[in-house]
């Protein structure tokens, strides 16, 4: 049988270099940086009791607890005020997720549970505790509740007082326990633990820049793909006069709609509808151009926390947005046959002091964030229009997006390159 051999091969040429930093003839066509690092500076926290001090590494003196973010590691040193009679010592870090409502009782979902032994005798073959213990241990990033996988929440406090009552809490701890051996001094416990509460809290940003440019309609022509237009009508009732006819709305808003907890969020809105039922809902601003009540943006939080099967939804407005006219009176407003163009704008914004979080979905709890955009006429029980809202469902982040490529090493990894034709 006559074998038959291969074919020859010739060797293939390396592979091109590639570089964060653009060559001529090239262009960046997609780019997902990593966030920047915390501008704050990094210490050593220390807490102290009667029989410990617990040191934790590179904590934020801003922060009211110590925090961590996604997959951190907590990293630090236990110092024994006494060593005599030690038996063990162990560091624990516990999560756990407390939910209430009113009428349908409460239950409490564990969410981490690690332990660390830090030293014990036995394993020491009889030598004496040492007086300081390094230790480290990493957040876990995700739990296992009601038979599925999810990522674990941050630290968050939620309560509602109407009825029913409802609350939500997530909280961790790291818990740090001595053993020791027994003795004949009444008030000497043969276990210790001292316990200190964290802030988790996992890091998230926006997949790409919000623009803000001082000409919505250019804006709009230039890069339409970067504005999400919302169309939605304000009715009138039934008995009103045919002179007053419905009000076309157009929302815009930036279309990645996702934003971070410090970043101002611009949008445009655009009413036509007869110049009678303009002057209705307005009226007002139209003849001063000013800002009117009648026209609001601001920001809902959603919650909904279940307990034995019964859920409970509870709306909280988180902040209000700035909305200014951008038109001239209605007099010399853009008018297209009978109907009246008016434009407006402004920014919502979210200050981190009043959200710590963004929204999550961990099935006995969810948080949705929402822009909503609302026309309220002056007198809504007896005017001919109709109270018009729309909610527009958004993700806010902890972070906002950055370019700056050079704040870690990876980010080059990032960049995609091609050679201009």
């Amino acid at each position: 049988m006559s074998s038959v051999l291969p074919p020859s091969y010739s060797s293939s040429p390396p592979p091109p270099v590639y570089s964060n930093i653009r060559l001529k003839g090239e262009e960046t066509i997609e780019f997902t940086p990593r966030g920047n690092a915390p501008s704050t500076v990094s210490v050593n926290l220390t807490k102290t009791c009667s029989f410990l001090t617990i040191v934790l590494q590179g904590q934020n003196v801003a922060e009211d607890y110590p925090t961590y973010g996604r997959g951190s590691t907590l990293c630090g040193e236990i110092e024994l005020k006494s060593n005599a009679s030690v038996l063990s010592v162990s560091v624990k870090l516990k999560g756990r997720l407390h939910v209430s409502i009113s009428d349908s009782g409460s239950t409490t979902v564990p969410v981490v549970s690690e332990t660390v032994v830090l030293w014990s005798q036995a394993s020491a073959h009889g030598g004496p505790c040492p007086k300081i213990l390094p230790f480290s241990m990493t957040f876990p990033t995700t739990f296992e509740h009601a038979g599925r996988i999810r990522p674990i929440p941050p630290s968050f406090c939620e309560a509602f007082y109407q009825l029913p009552a409802a609350s939500a809490q997530c909280t961790y701890m790291l818990k740090v326990t001595i053993h020791s051996s027994g003795s004949k001094v009444a008030f000497w416990r043969p276990s210790r633990s001292y316990s200190m509460q964290l802030n988790y809290r996992p890091r998230t940003r926006p997949p790409r820049p919000i623009f803000h440019m001082d000409r919505f309609l250019t804006t709009l022509k230039h890069i339409p793909e970067d504005w999400l237009e919302i169309e939605s009508t304000m009715r009138t009732r039934r008995t009103a006069s045919s002179d007053f006819k419905p009000i076309s709305c157009r929302f815009f808003l930036p279309s990645v709609r996702a934003f971070g907890l410090s970043d101002s969020i611009p949008f445009h809105i655009q009413l036509s509808t007869s110049l009678a039922s303009l002057r209705l809902l307005l009226p007002d601003a139209i003849s001063e151009a000013k800002q009117s009540s009648s026209i609001r943006v601001f920001i809902t939080r959603q919650t909904m926390v279940e307990v034995n099967t019964r859920k409970c939804w509870r709306t909280a407005t988180l902040v209000e947005g700035t909305v200014r006219a951008v038109a001239p009176p209605v007099d010399s407003a853009s008018v297209e046959g009978n109907d009246v163009y008016v434009d407006w704008e402004g920014e919502v914004r979210v200050e981190k002091d009043v959200v710590q979080s963004g929204g999550f979905n961990i099935g006995t709890v969810f948080i949705k964030d929402y822009i909503v955009f609302a026309l309220t006429p002056p007198n809504p029980r007896s005017c001919p229009l109709l109270a018009h809202q729309y909610s527009q469902p958004i993700k806010l982040v902890t972070e906002a997006w950055t370019d700056d490529f050079t704040s870690h090493p990876s980010d080059t990894s990032s960049w995609l390159t091609r050679s201009a034709m």
